[in-house]
């Protein structure tokens, strides 16, 4: 290998993992700031769960009603309304369990299972 290009290799193998740190610690500060724009007094997403790449289950608080919603790039499907006594099980049981999302996904699995179409 010439000696010219061992000065460039060196000036690349610092540089690179530079770069690609300060990409990655951008686009969090801008997601986060992106994510606290979008929160509004009358809509607001309370909970997320990715199912995959493009879709996930969230619950969305809107005025003072909860609701159930599935989000993909195809667009969102309510998949069901909440009722005070399943907000009040999913407050109680959230505040036991160690992780959210392992607690929100409990209770997603148990509204599932009487899941009502809302067309």
């Amino acid at each position: 290998m010439p000696a010219s290009i061992l000065p460039q290799l060196l000036k690349l193998i610092v540089a690179l993992p530079l770069v690609i740190i300060l990409a990655y610690i951008s686009l969090r500060m801008t997601d986060k700031y992106i994510y606290k724009q979008k929160q509004r007094k009358n809509i607001q997403i309370i909970d997320r769960l990715p199912v995959s790449n493009k879709s996930s289950i969230c619950i969305v608080k809107i005025l003072d009603e909860y609701i159930v919603v599935g989000i993909s790039e195809n667009g969102f499907d309510v998949i069901k309304k909440l009722t005070q006594a399943e907000l009040e099980a999913i407050n109680k049981e959230a505040e036991t369990e160690k992780g959210i999302n392992d607690s929100f996904m409990v209770n997603i699995k148990k509204l599932l299972k009487g899941k009502q179409n809302y067309d």
